[in-house]
C-alpha cells in the first residue's frame, strides 16, 4: 500500500508526502529484513548447539568404552 502512496504523491507533485511515504516503506522493509536475518541467525545457532550436544554425547560414549576396556 505504501508503494501506491509513493506513486500517488509523485504524480500529484507532492514531494514531501512522497518522501514520507518512501521513508515509511523503507523502514517497513528494513524491519522485515532484519527480523528475517535475526530468525535465520537464531535457527543456525540452535542447529549448532544441537550439533555440539551430539558431539558431546559421542565423546561421552567413547569415554565409557575406554573405561570398559580398563
Amino acid at each position: 500500500m505504501s508503494l501506491e502512496n509513493i506513486i500517488k504523491n509523485a504524480m500529484e507533485n507532492k514531494p514531501l508526502d512522497m518522501k514520507e511515504a518512501f521513508q515509511e516503506e523503507m523502514q517497513t522493509r528494513i524491519a522485515a529484513a532484519l527480523e528475517e536475518k535475526y530468525k535465520k541467525a537464531m535457527k543456525e545457532e540452535d542447529d549448532e548447539d544441537k550439533d555440539d550436544d551430539d558431539e558431546d554425547k559421542d565423546e561421552d560414549d567413547d569415554d565409557d568404552d575406554d573405561e570398559d576396556e580398563k
